[in-house]
């Protein structure tokens, strides 16, 4: 350290370099123990984006059960229900699409036709449950949950997964 502390640098100086290598110190250190203790998990509170309709199509070519995607529902806003009488909802904008087998015109048809139905279950959906429940449900679940929805209101076929490409609250 006397190498840092020149004989022409002031106290203040050497008060301020001192303060730094203290602050470096103790933020290296608190991240050390943060994960030698297993409770830092950086990005768990991120969401993983879900592939893009192409790539899952791609994905698809390589088994038996190809996949075409409907991506026409766009963006969807909904409010959740409120934590408690005294608050409103939380606004949630999640842009849905679904995969359905490769081929299948009249299912296609039947999407089509019911597009302001099938946003009309999901806005109703989010709306039934808090931000709170929501996030304590998951995401992969909700999804499952859509699914079911979507497909009891499907005559003609069935959807074979929900994806978001935007699931994102704005509290």
């Amino acid at each position: 350290m006397k190498s840092i502390f020149k004989s022409g640098t002031s106290l203040f100086s050497k008060v301020l370099i001192v303060a730094i290598f203290a602050v470096v110190v103790v933020v290296i250190f608190g991240t050390a123990i943060a994960f030698a203790s297993k409770k830092a998990s950086p990005g768990d509170e991120y969401r993983k984006s879900d592939p893009t309709p192409q790539k899952v199509i791609n994905m698809s070519q390589k088994k038996r059960d190809k996949v075409a995607a409907y991506t026409l529902l766009g963006e969807v806003r909904a409010v959740t229900k409120s934590q408690d009488s005294s608050s409103a909802g939380t606004v949630l904008v999640v842009t849905p699409w679904f995969s359905y087998p490769d081929g299948d015109t009249v299912l296609f048809e039947e999407l089509s036709d019911k597009t302001r139905r099938l946003k009309a279950i999901i806005v109703q959906y989010f709306s039934e449950h808090t931000v709170k429940e929501l996030h304590s449900i998951g995401e992969k679940k909700v999804k499952e949950e859509i699914l079911r929805l979507v497909n009891a209101e499907l005559v003609l076929g069935k959807i074979t997964a929900v994806y978001f490409d935007d699931y994102v609250f704005f509290e």
